[in-house]
């Protein structure tokens, strides 16, 4: 090995352990931190985050409980909801006579014309 090899090989070692120190030093910065509790909302954006949170659960509670009572009253009929079938509606009646005066008289205009 000559004298430059040996150099370069020796600080690419320091080199090396340098940048690895660095890493790490940075990784336990980290974790201390992260240890420590410090966290980006006070105690008061906190409080009011956990209200809102609280508030949000029960209303949709609640809400699930409504759907759940609607669900179970169509899938349980009883007699007082079941559906009957209505009477059929009259039918509307046309004269014959008053379809052939306003056929002539509207000379080609739709024969089949609801009359109120």
């Amino acid at each position: 090995m000559s004298g430059e090899e040996f150099i370069i090989a020796v600080v690419a070692i320091v080199g090396g352990v340098g940048l690895a120190g660095f890493i790490f030093y940075n990784i336990f910065k980290l974790i201390r931190t992260w240890m420590s509790g410090s966290s980006s909302y006070d105690d008061e954006t906190f409080e009011r985050l956990a209200r809102a949170f609280m508030q949000h659960k029960k209303e949709t509670e609640r809400r699930l409980q409504n759907l759940e009572a609607i669900v179970t009253e169509d899938a349980e009929p009883t007699s007082s909801s079941k559906k009957q079938i209505e009477e059929p509606r009259k039918t509307i009646e046309i004269d014959e006579e008053e379809e052939g005066k306003e056929a002539k008289s509207s000379d080609g205009n739709l024969r089949n014309m609801l009359r109120e």
